[in-house]
């Protein structure tokens, strides 16, 4: 049975910390299911008899950890598990939610053609100010956004120019397209929050946790093929590597 009444000996766990296990539980258990709606704060308040600074506190740890997410004109939403990823193994997003039982789609997909700047220039083996295409993709698990793909591919390539071609696999689409197939890719991993654009996207607040990644992929030649910056949802994503 689920605890509802707070402690309030000495010695006992602060009213913040108990109201978080409650709600925690009541997650883990499945009264409160993914997608549900919690209660709003002024209604936590007034059933646990606490200040809403105690709520808010209570909450803002449950988001932190994972469990709650605020959708702005929603209220504090009950997240599903996080998705995880093998950094060992090159997969494309669409086959990565594939093997995870998610239907992966893209809500947005824009392809053009910029000058690179240094960095992409560094990345791709180019020189600065050579064309390239800029590819930025918002790419979803189950129809809700997971992450922001920006991405840089030399001009040699020869892409379409067609937005509507880009709504599914990239990796497929290249083979396709050009013959190339993606063999190997480093890849770094960062912790940074959402500006303004990244949370629009990905329908969360400013200031949001998210995880960054960056990939530079390759062709079976070792020729740079691919720079991506990705802005994954903190709440919604991670990574994991067997160590031996």
């Amino acid at each position: 049975m689920i605890k509802s009444k707070l402690d309030y000996s000495k010695g006992a766990q602060p009213l913040y910390f108990q109201i978080k296990q409650i709600l925690k539980e009541k997650i883990e258990t499945g009264e409160y299911k993914p997608g549900d709606i919690i209660p709003s704060e002024r209604e936590l308040q007034e059933q646990f008899k606490v200040s809403r600074i105690t709520i808010r506190q209570a909450i803002n740890e449950l988001v932190g950890e994972g469990y709650l997410s605020r959708k702005r004109g929603k209220g504090t939403i009950v997240i599903p598990h996080r998705i995880e990823e093998m950094l060992s193994r090159i997969r494309s997003f669409t086959d990565e939610m594939i093997l995870r039982g998610l239907k992966p789609s893209t809500s947005i997909a824009q392809i053009s053609i910029q000058e690179a700047s240094k960095k992409v220039a560094l990345a791709l083996n180019i020189k600065e100010g050579d064309k390239v295409y800029r590819l930025k993709r918002v790419r979803c698990a189950n129809d809700e956004p997971i992450v922001v793909f920006d991405t840089y591919l030399p001009n040699f390539l020869e892409l379409p120019l067609d937005d509507n071609l880009y709504y599914g696999s990239l990796y497929k689409l290249l083979e396709e397209t050009n013959g190339i197939k993606i063999t190997e890719a480093i890849e770094y991993i960062e912790a940074t929050v959402a500006d303004k654009e990244i949370a629009n996207l990905l329908e969360m607040e400013v200031g949001y946790p998210v995880l960054k990644t960056v990939r530079t992929s390759f062709n079976e030649r070792k020729n740079q093929i691919e720079y991506t910056e990705c802005f994954y949802r903190g709440d919604r994503y991670r990574y994991f590597v067997t160590l031996k």
